[in-house]
């Protein structure tokens, strides 16, 4: 129960890697609120998978791209929980069309949705959630390995994640000592993305990991709980590559 008494926003946790934190947080003892968007996927199954194992769990409705309604989504927290100890940015844009695209079909308004979500989204639910947060609080984004070393797909996403790199690292000394924030950079993370690749391009992705496999949803919930907890509680500013090496250079 690493996480107990603790109240935790995972954005994006109606599915994929946002799901599987939310429900590792709930079984170490947390508080959660479970956020969605309105779309496909709605977060009732995480929801009663919380409930069945004992947790407590808020779902809050906000789009965290839109201000006006990731300010209602902070007052809710404000009214229902009192604080918050905990945000995960897990939210973010997943658009198929966009991952191989190739570089003179690459639009503006492209890096306008995709900005709006994974870097103002992430921007906004910092700066909502340190309105809330008292000392001990801590601050989880996420980003990924192209916007550390590059590579030849994902251009508009890898640069949106580069924008959390840096705001990571300056939320980090801007929110220090109360809040510690922190970055986890995925690499090939098994999630729905995995179907937008051909056969050719999953063996390339594989090959070019030293662990010779993807990583699971599951193993990225652990690096979460692990930068949300008091066992890193002398960690702030850092960017902790959950990639089996892939950015090994």
């Amino acid at each position: 129960m690493r996480l107990q008494g603790r109240r935790a926003l995972v954005t994006g946790s109606s599915q994929g890697i946002g799901a599987e934190i939310a429900k590792l947080f709930s079984k170490e003892g947390a508080t959660v609120v479970l956020n969605h968007r309105s779309g496909k996927s709605h977060p009732e199954p995480v929801a009663r998978s919380v409930e069945r194992a004992g947790g407590k769990v808020l779902v809050v409705h906000a789009d965290v791209s839109d201000p006006a309604s990731v300010g209602r989504m902070f007052q809710e927290i404000k009214t229902e929980l009192g604080g918050l100890d905990i945000l995960v940015n897990a939210a973010g844009l997943a658009d198929r069309s966009l991952w191989n695209l190739r570089l003179e079909k690459t639009r503006l308004e492209m890096w306008q949705r995709v900005f709006a979500v994974d870097a103002f989204g992430t921007f906004l639910c910092c700066q909502g959630a340190a309105a809330l947060m008292k000392g001990g609080s801590s601050i989880v984004n996420v980003a990924s390995i192209p916007a550390l070393v590059g590579d030849t797909e994902g251009l508009v996403y890898a640069s949106a994640k580069g924008a959390v790199i840096s705001m990571t690292r300056m939320l980090a000394k801007m929110l220090a000592p109360k809040v510690r924030v922190n970055c986890m950079a995925f690499g090939s993370i098994a999630t729905t993305w995995v179907d937008w690749l051909s056969k050719e391009q999953t063996e390339s992705y594989r090959a070019a990991i030293p662990l010779r496999r993807f990583g699971k949803p599951s193993e990225a919930a652990d690096l979460a709980l692990f930068l949300a907890g008091k066992e890193s509680s002398f960690i702030t500013g850092q960017v902790v590559a959950l990639d089996g090496g892939e950015a090994i250079r």
